[in-house]
């Protein structure tokens, strides 16, 4: 049975690899598909026009739009007759141990057009202090110098080129995602709980309780902890938490004991402390500081 969701993961911890990335301009009426990618695309219009069906809808697509289709997606994209459409696409693995570029091209596969009425694969990541963000399928951004960094990158294969792709997608990814969690959150819920997000950020060894924060607020506990996790991601225990491991990773960059940054951060329990660390980092205080000063 097809997979019509995947979570990737903690966007933190992904290994994104860019397989191909290219520009072009298309002929009038040139079509793509029906068909199906092994990987991910990122389509981002320079000029011109086209459609892409996706998800059982049309999409008209035009200068400053970016698509985005994944693994077993059934999708047709055709340039205008009229104005041709001239684009950057990239095709990508969210997590690859491996930055060297795979070509997708022998697992494209022409699919039937009455597939094209079947829902897309949505695709989600775990963003700190967020929660689950959906990775859009259709945005409108300026993405071009970004996109025709990774091409240059792709085309010319200087030394030390995967890596340098592998940051560039990297850095493309956290800004659609921006604009999507710049979307998806309400300005007025944030400004209802900005109380509690100072306080939190201003004084993060204070054990704050969730009644005291929702006093803050001026909202009663339970329904100041449903808009809390609905516009942060998080519950505020969690997000108090994740606020002190941050705070942490500075302080123990300056050489301050494990002992006294978690007393700093008002834990009781430097094994507690620890604990959180490492959840949060992957690392224990001590691996993260010595890492940290090795690089």
């Amino acid at each position: 049975m097809t997979q019509t969701h995947v979570h990737v993961g903690p966007f933190a911890q992904l290994k994104p690899t860019v397989n191909f990335a290219n520009r072009m301009t298309a002929f009038p009426g040139q079509y793509w598909g029906p068909r199906t990618i092994p990987d991910c695309q990122l389509l981002y219009v320079i000029s011109g026009h086209a459609t892409l069906t996706l998800d059982a809808r049309q999409i008209e697509l035009s200068p400053g739009e970016c698509v985005f289709y994944g693994e077993n997606s059934p999708h047709w994209i055709v340039s205008s007759e009229t104005a041709p459409v001239t684009f950057s696409s990239i095709h990508f693995n969210w997590d690859t141990d491996s930055p060297d570029p795979v070509h997708p091209a022998y697992g494209i596969k022409n699919c039937a057009p009455e597939t094209l009425t079947k829902s897309a694969r949505s695709y989600s990541v775990q963003v700190d202090g967020q929660g689950d963000v959906m990775f859009p399928h259709h945005t409108s951004l300026n993405l071009e110098t970004l996109f025709m960094q990774i091409v240059r990158e792709y085309r010319y294969e200087e030394q030390g080129f995967a890596a340098v792709l592998r940051g560039l997608l990297t850095q493309l990814l956290v800004v659609i995602l921006r604009h999507q969690m710049g979307g998806q959150q309400s300005p007025a819920a944030r400004r209802k709980i900005a109380p509690a997000l100072e306080a939190i950020r201003k004084h993060p060894h204070i054990s704050w309780r969730t009644e005291e924060l929702a006093d803050l607020c001026g909202y009663h506990p339970t329904y100041f902890s449903a808009l809390f996790k609905e516009t942060i991601g998080d519950s505020p225990k969690h997000y108090l938490v994740l606020e002190r491991i941050r705070k942490a990773k500075h302080l123990l960059m300056e050489i301050e004991t494990v002992e006294a940054v978690a007393a700093k951060l008002g834990y009781t329990s430097t094994h507690y402390f620890c604990r959180n660390f490492k959840s949060i980092t992957g690392l224990t205080p001590t691996e993260f500081r010595r890492r940290s000063f090795e690089l």
